[in-house]
C-alpha cells in the first residue's frame, strides 16, 4: 500500500509541474517568431530602401552624363585624335590651361577653322606644329573640362570624370570635373591603379556590355560608402572613353542604419509590449479554461462526482470553441454516469442470465441419461457437448420392456434455451409413445402430430429413434431426417448406412414415416451422430465429414462404445484447432454381443 501511495504522490507532483509549460511553449515560439521577422524586417527594409534610393540615383545620374558626352561631342571634333595626343602631353596640356589661362584663346584663322572643321583628318593635325597642336588640344582639354564642371555643379556635389580604358596606362584620366586630389577622384583612380577592375569595365573591355553600368563601393581607407556609375562614349562601334560618376552616399547610409536600430528597438518593444498582452489573453481566454477543464476532469476520475464537474464548467462562459468543449464535457459525464448505471444494471441482467442458464444447462444435463448400461448382451456409451450453455441436441435410451430397448438421438433448429426448452418436450414425447408399446415409425409420427398442434414459433427437429431386440439384435428403425447411421458387422470395417429418411418433425403435420431393419450380429457396432460432428469446421472453413469420421471410426473398429467416442472426439478436436464450435456434438455409440435371456 505505501509503495503505491508513492507513486500516486510522485504521478501527482509530475503533473503538478506541469501547470504553465502551455504559457512557456507559446512564449518559446513568440520569441522564434520575433526573433525571424525582426531580422527579416529589417533586411527587407535595409535592401528595400537602399534599391530605391539608389535606383533614384541611377535615373538622375544617367541624364547627366550622357549630356556631358553630347556636348563633348558636339563641340570637339576629331575627338579620339585629341585623346591620343593627351596620353604624351598630359602636363603640358595641364600647365598650358591652368598656368597659362590666356593663351588658350585661339586667335588664328587658320588655327580656329581646324578646330571648328568637321572635315579635318588626322593627317591635317599631325601636320601642325607643336605649339600649334598643344593650343588645340588644350583648348579641347578646356571644352571638356567645362562640360564636365558644368555637370557636376547640377549634381551637387558629386564627381564626375572621364578615363580611358583601352590605353597603356587604364585609368589614364583626360579631365575631371573638380580637383583632381579631391577623395572622390582619388576613390575613381584608386579603383584602377589598385588593380580592382571593377566588373563593369571588365565587360567593356572584353566587348560584353557596351551600356551604362552601376555598382556599390566600400572605401577600404576611410570605410566611406559610395556609388560609382559608368557611361560609355562610343564612336563606330568602339569606346573611346568613360565617363564616370562616383557619389560619396555615406551620409544616406549612416541615417539608413541609424533609422534602421531605432526601427528594430521600436519594432522589438512593440512586439514584446503585444506578446505579453497576446499572452495575457491566451492565458485568460485558453490557458485558464483548459485548466479548468482539466482539473474537474481529474476530480471526476477520483470521486466520479458529476456536480462538481459541471458547477465548474459552468464558470467557463467562453463564447468559443473552448465555451463549447466545458458543455461537451458537461454532458459527457452525464452521460458517463448514465452509461455507468446502465452497465451496472447489465451487469447484474448478465450475472442473473448466466446464473439461470447454468441453471438450465444442469437440468438439460439432468434429463440426459449420464448411466449407461453395461449389460452382458450389449453396451452403450453416449456424449453431449453443447455449442452454448444450454443445447438443443439430446440423445435417450429406456427398457420398452424385458426384451427390448429404445434409443433416441435428436437434433432441434437452433440452439440456446428455446432449443433446449423444444429438445426436452420432443425427448419427453418420445419416450411416452415408445413406452406406450407403438412402433418406431408410430413414435415419430405421434410425436410431430403433438408438436405441429403447439408448434408456434416453427421450431423443428431431426431424430434417428430405434427398438433393439435384445434377443436378436435386431433393431427396428425410423428417421426424421437426422444423419445416416454409421454400422460395422462382427469384422470389417465401419460404413454409412443410408436409410431412409422422413420429414423433420414439427416441418409439417401428417407426415408418415417409414421403418427399416439394421441386423447386429454378436461383435456388431452401431455409432449415431448430430450433424455437429459431420459439419465441424476448421480456420480453413473445412468440414469434417463423414470420410473423416470412417477414418477416424476404423483406426480401431475393435474398441469398446466408450474408448470409440474418445477416439472420434480427440479427431474432431484435432481437426477443428483453435476454430470455434458452432453447433451441438452428440454421440451414441451401441455395441452388440448377443446372448441374452430374459428372465422367466
Amino acid at each position: 500500500m505505501g509503495k503505491s501511495s508513492e507513486i500516486k504522490v510522485e504521478k501527482g507532483k509530475t503533473k503538478k509541474d506541469r501547470k504553465g509549460r502551455l504559457l512557456i511553449q507559446i512564449g518559446i515560439i513568440f520569441t522564434v517568431i520575433f526573433v525571424v521577422i525582426i531580422p527579416a524586417f529589417a533586411v527587407i527594409h535595409v535592401v528595400g530602401n537602399m534599391r530605391t534610393y539608389l535606383e533614384a540615383k541611377r535615373e538622375f545620374l544617367s541624364p547627366i552624363m550622357k549630356n556631358a558626352e553630347e556636348q563633348i561631342d558636339k563641340e570637339i571634333k576629331n575627338l579620339e585624335w585629341y585623346l591620343r595626343y593627351w596620353h604624351g602631353h598630359e602636363k603640358e596640356i595641364r600647365v598650358n590651361v591652368i598656368d597659362k589661362w590666356d593663351s588658350i584663346n585661339v586667335d588664328d584663322t587658320n588655327l580656329l577653322s581646324l578646330i571648328e572643321s568637321d572635315d579635318v583628318t588626322y593627317e591635317q593635325l599631325d601636320a601642325l606644329s607643336d605649339r600649334e597642336q598643344l593650343q588645340i588640344a588644350s583648348y579641347a582639354y578646356t571644352i571638356m573640362y567645362a562640360y564636365l564642371s558644368l555637370s557636376q555643379w547640377q549634381m551637387i556635389n558629386e564627381s564626375l570624370f572621364a578615363f580611358d580604358i583601352f590605353s597603356e596606362k587604364p585609368g589614364y584620366v583626360y579631365a575631371d570635373g573638380g580637383v583632381l586630389e579631391t577623395v572622390d577622384v582619388n576613390l575613381g583612380l584608386q579603383l584602377w591603379e589598385n588593380g580592382d577592375v571593377p566588373e563593369p569595365i571588365l565587360d567593356y573591355i572584353d566587348g560584353k556590355n557596351i551600356k551604362d553600368q552601376y555598382e556599390r563601393y566600400e572605401f577600404k581607407k576611410d570605410g566611406e560608402y559610395y556609388y560609382v556609375g559608368y557611361h560609355p562614349v562610343v564612336k563606330d562601334g568602339k569606346i573611346l572613353y568613360v565617363i564616370a560618376i562616383v557619389h560619396n552616399w555615406s551620409d544616406y547610409h549612416s541615417t539608413l542604419i541609424r533609422n534602421l536600430i531605432i526601427l528594430i528597438v521600436i519594432s522589438a518593444a512593440l512586439l514584446v509590449a503585444a506578446a505579453a498582452i497576446l499572452l495575457h489573453f491566451v492565458n485568460r481566454t485558453a490557458v485558464r479554461p483548459l485548466r479548468r477543464v482539466q482539473d474537474a476532469v481529474r476530480t471526476y476520475r477520483g470521486d466520479k462526482e458529476s456536480s462538481a464537474v459541471i458547477d465548474k464548467m459552468s464558470r467557463i462562459t467562453l463564447n468559443n470553441e473552448l465555451g463549447e468543449l466545458a458543455s461537451d464535457v458537461s454532458d459527457l459525464v452525464i452521460e458517463i454516469d448514465r452509461y455507468n448505471d446502465e452497465n451496472t444494471k447489465l451487469v447484474g441482467e448478465k450475472k442473473r442470465v448466466e446464473t439461470e442458464l447454468n441453471l438450465a444447462s444442469e437440468i438439460q444435463k439432468g434429463v440426459l441419461p449420464i448411466v449407461f448400461p453395461d449389460e452382458k448382451d450389449y453396451r452403450l456409451f453416449a456424449s453431449m457437448n453443447p455449442a452454448k450453455e444450454v443445447g438443443g441436441d439430446f440423445y435417450d435410451f429406456y427398457p420398452i420392456d424385458d426384451t427390448h430397448v429404445g434409443i433416441a438421438i435428436g437434433d432441434v433448429s437452433g440452439k440456446g434455451v428455446p432449443a433446449s426448452l423444444f429438445m426436452m418436450i420432443t425427448k419427453m414425447l418420445i419416450k411416452q409413445f415408445a413406452l406406450a408399446g407403438n412402433s418406431a415409425a408410430q413414435v415419430l409420427q405421434k410425436t410431430n402430430e403433438m408438436i405441429c398442434a403447439e408448434n408456434k414459433n416453427n421450431m423443428f427437429v431431426t431424430v434417428w429413434f430405434g427398438i433393439l431386440d435384445r434377443t436378436t439384435g435386431k433393431i427396428t428403425a425410423a428417421s426424421a431426417g437426422h444423419e445416416y447411421p454409421i454400422l460395422r458387422g462382427s469384422t470389417g470395417e465401419f460404413r454409412l448406412i443410408k436409410d431412409k429418411h422422413g420429414f423433420v418433425i414439427g416441418g409439417m403435420e401428417g407426415c408418415k414415416y417409414k421403418e427399416y431393419e439394421l441386423e447386429l450380429e454378436p461383435g456388431s457396432t452401431l455409432f449415431l451422430y448430430t450433424d455437429g460432428a459431420a459439419e465441424a469446421t476448421n480456420s480453413a472453413e473445412e468440414l469434417f465429414n463423414t470420410d473423416r469420421m470412417l477414418e477416424a471410426l476404423n483406426k480401431d473398429p475393435e474398441l469398446q462404445p466408450e474408448e470409440l467416442w474418445k477416439a472420434m472426439d480427440r479427431a474432431i478436436d484435432e481437426f477443428v484447432g483453435d476454430a470455434p464450435q458452432f453447433d451441438d456434438l452428440t454421440m451414441v455409440c451401441i455395441r452388440y454381443n448377443g446372448g441374452f435371456e430374459p428372465s422367466v
